[in-house]
């Protein structure tokens, strides 16, 4: 049988994703055995500093990219722009070099040598932030094994150049960061390289695109990127800064704790809107690029209602069979750790459901609305953390602390983007999903003491009937009348 190339694409994204979810086993199970709780914490809180400078000086930029490389590539100036955004985000790392030495002077992130982290930082706000950039849009110009491969590439470099240096040296944080920094430098560099020979464009030479550089250009992407550079700067504040505020008044190893925890539903999660959204996006930024409102309407509208139950699947099935995942996933020690991944799948629910609405924003290229629902949501988690991690029962309060937080800022950005494009949600469709997640509740019920083994089985069976019923409500998806 000969594939059509949508489900061609799609096979490729998704079987790139199951050995990215073999991979990402491997990383937390070698990760949890060779280091101690404190080390992950301060892998987690330096991850936080480092993706400040990504979120709010970088990403908007990277989201700026995205909606315009389409243009770019017909107009052969691709590679002239990328130049201009290298040479912003070498500034941006020399920048965070700066802060880094500041923060550290006040014991943030002191559990690892100075030279190293400031080394870290810059090389982490450089090349994660290119690799997360070059290789995406090997995706978004439809080279879909070349960004699979890639992608897979990178995250078995991390294990493998993170479990080498952790043996040869020692079993610290920052052996484990630098083995994430090389590989993403080596991945990096070789889908420039992939990348420029698909292109077929010519370099026009430092001294001609510095000359592009000019005030009215800049007002332009100005107005497109601070609002997102204040919405994202807020969203770090909401999804990563919180960690701080733990880090200070509970410390290193109960961050560490709850970090695994989270992680889990965090990576699950993120791997699953991948693969939907390496699928849709570029077929819903083709949709917007020439097209009237009506045009866009029916475009979120299709994304939206293709999407959502898929994401609320995930979230249901996640909840119940988070005990099992976890003893899958990390190290004996850390077992006790799925109460929390069972809060953060509904924090991660939250979260990624936001970004999908947040698509309206970029299709309207109205930035100001996106921005005002992380702010308030922000500032209402941040809050919540704050007061939490003064109570005793703070390892209760705190993780309900980031569930609020999360869906004030849903719900306000479900209000904000209504206003730009009065989208439609199927919740018949979403009620059929949660229907159909039922028999999950099997596991709660019978309440099975396990094995590894047993735990495998008990995730494998219902793995397969959780793929079942995405592929049953997507096809509902398709069926509906977006108009």
């Amino acid at each position: 049988m000969t594939l059509d190339k949508p489900k061609k694409d799609f096979m490729i994204i998704f079987i790139g994703k199951i050995f990215q979810v073999i991979i990402m086993i491997l990383s937390l199970k070698i990760m949890t055995a060779l280091l101690s709780a404190k080390e992950i914490g301060s892998i987690y809180l330096f991850m936080t500093i480092s993706t400040f400078f990504v979120l709010s000086l970088i990403s908007p930029f990277g989201q700026y990219i995205n909606r315009h490389t389409h243009v770019w590539t017909k107009n052969k100036n691709l590679l002239d722009n990328l130049f201009l955004y290298v040479m912003y985000l070498f500034s941006v790392s020399t920048f965070s070099v700066l802060i880094g030495l500041f923060i550290y002077s006040y014991g943030i992130s002191d559990h690892i040598p100075r030279c190293l982290f400031l080394l870290l930082l810059f090389f982490a706000t450089l090349f994660l932030t290119l690799n997360q950039t070059i290789i995406p849009l090997l995706n978004m110009l439809h080279y879909r094994l070349d960004f699979t491969m890639l992608t897979l590439l990178t995250s078995a470099g991390v294990v493998l150049f993170g479990y080498i240096l952790l043996t040869l040296f020692s079993y610290t944080a920052g052996y484990w960061l630098l083995g994430i920094v090389v590989s993403n430098a080596l991945f990096t560099m070789i889908g420039f390289i992939i990348l420029k020979e698909h292109l077929n464009e010519t370099f026009h030479g430092i001294l001609v695109n510095t000359k592009k550089i000019n005030i009215l250009n800049m007002k332009s992407i100005l107005k497109f990127v601070i609002p997102l550079s204040v919405a994202t700067l807020f969203m770090w504040l909401q999804n990563s800064g919180y960690r701080i505020v733990i880090e200070q008044k509970i410390g290193l190893e109960f961050l560490g704790f709850l970090g695994i925890g989270l992680a889990v539903s965090a990576q699950i999660s993120g791997v699953f809107e991948s693969i939907v959204m390496q699928y849709f996006h570029p077929i819903y930024y083709e949709k917007i690029s020439h097209t009237d409102l009506d045009g866009r309407t029916l475009a979120i509208n299709e994304l939206i209602n293709k999407v959502l139950p898929i994401y609320f699947m995930l979230a249901l099935f996640l909840t119940f069979l988070a005990k099992y995942i976890v003893e899958i996933l990390v190290d004996e020690k850390y077992y006790g750790v799925y109460i929390f991944t069972m809060f953060g799948v509904w924090i991660e629910f939250f979260r990624m459901v936001t970004n999908l609405l947040g698509n309206i924003s970029q299709s309207e290229m109205n930035t100001q609305k996106f921005m005002i629902p992380y702010v308030l949501g922000s500032i209402v988690t941040i809050s919540l953390v704050y007061f939490s991690s003064m109570i005793s029962a703070y390892t209760l309060y705190l993780p309900i602390a980031l569930i609020l937080g999360s869906l004030v800022t849903l719900i306000l950005m479900y209000i904000s983007m209504k206003k730009l494009i009065n989208f439609k949600i199927n919740y018949k469709v979403l009620l059929i999903a949660f229907m159909l997640s039922t028999p999950y509740a099997l596991v709660v019920i019978f309440n099975i003491d396990t094995s590894i083994y047993l735990s495998l089985m008990i995730v494998s069976l219902f793995g397969l009937y959780f793929l079942y019923t995405i592929s049953f409500i997507y096809k509902r998806g398709l069926a509906y009348d977006y108009h």
